[in-house]
């Protein structure tokens, strides 16, 4: 199967593109909707460990926090961005 330039060579790291799209969507995304959106419209394809990964790095840096929802997260951006983003 051929691969897009974009799955072997990204122009921004994944951690930048999930952060904006969490903060496109401040009441919470699915971890299957991000999937969706990352393959939709930014042509990358993600497998789940690389997902994790930036999403761990993103909660431990205190950008997003994510909870089970069922059997899937759902990741919110975290209070203290959203209040430095907002100024409240």
């Amino acid at each position: 199967m051929p691969m897009s330039k974009r799955t072997l060579w990204r122009t921004s790291p994944l951690f930048r593109v999930v952060i904006e799209e969490v903060l496109a969507k401040p009441e919470g995304i699915l971890e299957s909707e991000l999937l969706e959106i990352l393959k939709k419209k930014h042509d990358l394809e993600v497998s789940k460990p690389e997902l994790y990964q930036a999403l761990i790095k993103l909660e431990l840096n205190g950008f997003i926090t994510s909870e089970f929802i069922g059997k899937e997260l759902k990741i919110r951006p975290s209070k203290s961005l959203m209040s430095q983003l907002t100024g409240y």
